[in-house]
C-alpha cells in the first residue's frame, strides 16, 4: 500500500479523514467506493488492468463482474448496515480472472461504502512485491519462491554476508549509503543469476549463474564496496551445490531453505557441500525437534507465566496474558513456528488451553486469562474441533478466559478463520488478534475477521514518537478499530513516556515491563482481593 500513498498522494490529499480510513493500508489492487445506488464514485489502482480506474467513477458497480457475479456483489453491497463489514468475498471479473473483494461501511462515511479489490497472488508488502527497496533485489521470501520455480539440479547457491555493512552505511550520508547499497544490488544480480536476494540487512544470496571464482558473487560484492567508497570489508561467503542425490523440486527447496536460514542466523557452524547433504540434515535435525516438542507437550513439560494487562484510562487491571515456557532456554516464538510447520500446533494449543482453565478452575479469584491460539490451528479443521469441544465443556469460564489469535503463521483461508472465531464468539468467548501491525496482512485480518480486540505488536509501539507520519498511520488505524467497535490493546510499553504516548493516542489497554512484568500465577485486581465473594469480570 505504500506505493499507492506514494504515488496518489496529491489525489488522497483530497479525500477527507473518513473516506482515507475507509481505504487505509487496504492491501488492494483497486479502491474504490460506491453510493447507495452501487455507482462508482471514487477510485484508484496501482497495478496493469486498472490503470485507468479513473474513468470507472460514474459507471455501476456490477460491470465490473461478471453478470452473475455482479448480482452477488450487489446483494452484498445492499445488506450492509452502518459499520458492517463483508468480505474478502471471491468473485469473477468481467475479464473471467479471479478476485477477492471486501466492503466496509463506516458510519462516519455517510452512505458511502469503502470497497477494496485485490487478485490472488498480489501484493503482500508495504514496498514492490517481494522487492528489498534499497538494494532492487528480491527479499527473502521472494527469493525462495523464485528458487522453488527455477532452481534445479544443476545449479549453484551462493550466499554472502558483509557484517560491516551496516556500520558503514549508518556513517556515510544517507545518498552515499543508497548508492552503494544499490551498487550492491547491481553486484548481486549480475552474473546470469536465476534468483537473487537481499536476505537482511547484510547477507546477500543469488542461484544459478555465475556464482564462484573471480567472477562469483563474493568479487562482484567487494568490488562494488570498493567502487562504492566502502573499501575491503571482510565477508563471509559458501557456496553449496543443487546437486547430489535424487531430490524432488520440494525436497531441493526445503534443503534450500535450511541453508538460507541457518546462514542468515548464525546456527550452522559448518555449511553442506550439497543440497543432498543440507536435506539429510534437515530431516535428522527436523525429526531430532519433532521427538523432543511431541514429550513436551504430551508430559506438559512447558510452563506458563502470566503477564498483566491494564486500562490506560483508569489503571485498573483488566486481565492478563498466558505466555508459555519451554525449557532449556528454548525460544519460544520458534518452537510454536516448528509446531505449525510440523502440524503439531494444534496439540500444544490444546494442552496450553487446558492448562489455562485449569488454573481458573483452581483460581476463582484471578483476574481473566488470554490464552494463545495458533493461526494454523484456527484454519485446521481437527485441529480446531479439538479446541472448540474442549471449550464447549467449560463455558463456564467464558467470562475469564480470552482466545488470542496469533500471527506466528500468516493465515491464508480468511473465511474458514472467521467462521471459526464466530463459532468461539458464540459459546461467549472473547476473540482478539495478537501481534497485529507486524505483517502488511493485519488490516486485511482486521477487515475480515470479526474480532472483539487487537493487541498491537510491540515494534510498532516502541516507534511511537519517531515520525509524524508513522504516529499518523497507528493513529488512524486506532480510529478505525474504535469506529468498528474493537478495542485495542499496546504491547512492550517500556518507559512512561510511551505509556502516555499510547494512552494520548487513544489505546484503551497497555501491556509491557513498566506496567507488569510476568509471574508464575495469574494476577488479582485489587478490588476483588477486597470484596470477599464477589466476582467481577471484565466484558
Amino acid at each position: 500500500m505504500r506505493e499507492i500513498l506514494c504515488g496518489y498522494a496529491e489525489k488522497l490529499a483530497m479525500l477527507d479523514a473518513a473516506r482515507l480510513l475507509g481505504f487505509a493500508f487496504a492491501n488492494a489492487d483497486l479502491l474504490f467506493e460506491i453510493e447507495r445506488d452501487l455507482k462508482i464514485s471514487f477510485a484508484t489502482g496501482a497495478v496493469s488492468g486498472f490503470s485507468n480506474s479513473g474513468e470507472l467513477a460514474g459507471t455501476p458497480a456490477g460491470k465490473l463482474f461478471d453478470p452473475s457475479d455482479g448480482v452477488k456483489f450487489a446483494t452484498f453491497a445492499k445488506a450492509l448496515g452502518r459499520g458492517g463489514r463483508a468480505g474478502p468475498i471471491r468473485l469473477k471479473l468481467a475479464d473471467g480472472s479471479p478476485a477477492f473483494v471486501s466492503l466496509c461501511h463506516l458510519p462516519q462515511n455517510g452512505t458511502r461504502i469503502s470497497c477494496t479489490l485485490s487478485k490472488p497472488g498480489s501484493r503482500e508488502s508495504y514496498a514492490s512485491p517481494g522487492k528489498d527497496a534499497q538494494t532492487g533485489l528480491s527479499d527473502r521470501d521472494s527469493f525462495l519462491a523464485a528458487a522453488r520455480e527455477m532452481a534445479s539440479g544443476k545449479d549453484a547457491l551462493a550466499l554472502v554476508n558483509v557484517p560491516g555493512l551496516e556500520d558503514v552505511c549508518a556513517k556515510l550520508p544517507q545518498s552515499d549509503a543508497n548508492k552503494l547499497l544499490s551498487r550492491i544490488g547491481n553486484a548481486v544480480a549480475a552474473g546470469n543469476a536465476k534468483a537473487a536476494a537481499r536476505l537482511d540487512a547484510t547477507h546477500f544470496g543469488a542461484i544459478g549463474g555465475e556464482q564462484s571464482g573471480a567472477g562469483g558473487l563474493a568479487s562482484r560484492i567487494l568490488a562494488a564496496l570498493e567502487e562504492g567508497g566502502a573499501g575491503a570489508l571482510p565477508i563471509e561467503e559458501t557456496l553449496m551445490s543443487l546437486q547430489g542425490k535424487e531430490l524432488s523440486a520440494d525436497q531441493r527447496m526445503l534443503a534450500v531453505r535450511y541453508v538460507v536460514d541457518g546462514f542468515v542466523s548464525g546456527e550452522h557452524k559448518t555449511m553442506p557441500a550439497d543440497a543432498g547433504e543440507a536435506f539429510d540434515r534437515l530431516l535428522g535435525e527436523t525429526e531430532k525437534r519433532a521427538l523432543a516438542f511431541t514429550k513436551d507437550v504430551a508430559e506438559g513439560a512447558f510452563e506458563l507465566s502470566f503477564q498483566p494487562i491494564y486500562s490506560l484510562a483508569s489503571g485498573a487491571l483488566t486481565h492478563c496474558e498466558a505466555l508459555a515456557r519451554f525449557g532449556g532456554n528454548q525460544d519460544t516464538g520458534k518452537a510454536i513456528k516448528f509446531a505449525e510447520a510440523m502440524n503439531m500446533a494444534g496439540a500444544f494449543d490444546l494442552a496450553a488451553t487446558a492448562r489455562v482453565l485449569a488454573v481458573l478452575d483452581r483460581d476463582g479469584e484471578c483476574s481473566p486469562i488470554a490464552v494463545n491460539l495458533s493461526g494454523h490451528t484456527l484454519i485446521t479443521p481437527a485441529a480446531f474441533g479439538m479446541v472448540a469441544g474442549l471449550l464447549a465443556h467449560k463455558r463456564k469460564f467464558r467470562n475469564r478466559l480470552m482466545i488470542e489469535i496469533t500471527e506466528t503463521a500468516e493465515i491464508s483461508e480468511l473465511e474458514v478463520a472467521n467462521s471459526a472465531i464466530q463459532v468461539l464468539r458464540d459459546m461467549g468467548f472473547r476473540v482478539g488478534l495478537d501481534d497485529f501491525g507486524a505483517g502488511a496482512a493485519s488490516l486485511q485480518y482486521l477487515n475480515a475477521l470479526a474480532v472483539d480486540y487487537v493487541k498491537f505488536d510491540g515494534s510498532l509501539i516502541k516507534k511511537i514518537g519517531e515520525s509524524t507520519r508513522g504516529d499518523t498511520l497507528l493513529s488512524g488505524t486506532l480510529n478505525l478499530c474504535k469506529d468498528l467497535g474493537v478495542e485495542t490493546i499496546a504491547e512492550c510499553i517500556e518507559t512512561a513516556d510511551i505509556k502516555k504516548r499510547c494512552a494520548d493516542m487513544g489505546f484503551d489497554m497497555g501491556q509491557g515491563y513498566l506496567l507488569g512484568k510476568p509471574g508464575k500465577k495469574p494476577p488479582v485486581p485489587a478490588q476483588r482481593a477486597k470484596r470477599k465473594g464477589v466476582l467481577e469480570f471484565w466484558g
